[in-house]
């Protein structure tokens, strides 16, 4: 099998994510629309809808490629690539006309996420990246915060879906966080929170309870920043994980708080 050029699979990203984040904001007055309601979530109609967007525009271009996505999955055992679809990251930002949303997708081959694209659309903002370059905002590179201590950095988190009964250490971190970081700020769109960390705009990120297709795209664009990860698998969660990210600076400090936790 010849390798796809990384510029290539990036710009099929780019066009997904676009695709599916036009269509959710050119639909937003059908933002209630709602197929399930969950305690601590919802699932919109337009959720499905746009993810169907993102996955034609890839498969016009990749017929024989897998997708895995938050609304559906199409694998391919015998392709090397995947792609990783999150339609709308923030669902329930959105359904309320909260602008802090976006779409997300990332292709992966043989596993390893190689390239990816978060969508803004009501900021018209293009998060990019693969693995051969620095990651870009609406084309202009970006990098991590230099702050040097937790002290004095400000951290973006998310409460999980799963509250009620769950062993996650998440109330435990945010707690500790608050504490001993300058601020914790709760977003709601763990994808975008991740490019802010890739932009310097916030200086870390934390959260549990999360999936691939939520920090896939975003995950790769904030290491192409300059940021390092480290990633928890949930054992008996098909994809879902604790997922922290920061400068180098302190993700030791967001290690040790974690491991103090759980």
């Amino acid at each position: 099998m010849n390798d796809i050029p990384l510029s290539h699979l990036l710009d099929v990203a780019i066009c997904a994510a676009e695709a599916a984040g036009k269509h959710a904001l050119e639909n937003k007055e059908r933002r209630t629309e709602t197929n399930e309601d969950f305690a601590h979530d919802v699932k919109l109609v337009l959720d499905v809808e746009s993810q169907k967007k993102a996955e034609t525009m890839i498969l016009s271009e990749f017929p024989d490629h897998g997708i895995l996505g938050e609304e559906d999955e199409t694998p391919n055992h015998n392709s090397a690539y995947e792609w990783v679809i999150d339609p709308i990251d923030g669902t329930m930002n959105f359904s309320h006309g909260f602008e802090y949303w976006c779409s997300s997708v990332a292709v992966r081959k043989n596993q390893k996420v190689v390239a990816g694209c978060v969508y803004a659309p009501d900021f018209n903002t293009f998060y990019t990246a693969h693995i051969e370059e620095t990651a870009k905002v609406n084309g202009v590179p970006i990098q991590v915060s230099p702050t040097e201590s937790l002290q004095r950095a400000m951290i973006f988190t998310g409460l999980s879906k799963e509250m009620e009964g769950s062993r996650e250490p998440h109330l435990d971190m945010f707690r500790m966080l608050a504490l001993n970081s300058k601020k914790v700020r709760i977003n709601g769109a763990a994808a975008l929170d991740l490019c802010r960390v890739a932009d310097g705009t916030c200086d870390g990120f934390f959260e549990t309870g999360i999936y691939l297709w939520d920090y896939a795209a975003a995950g790769l664009i904030a290491e192409q920043a300059g940021a390092l990860m480290a990633t928890y698998p949930r054992d008996g969660v098909p994809h879902g994980a604790t997922v922290l990210c920061s400068n180098e600076h302190l993700i030791e400090g967001l290690r040790a708080i974690y491991t103090k936790c759980i």
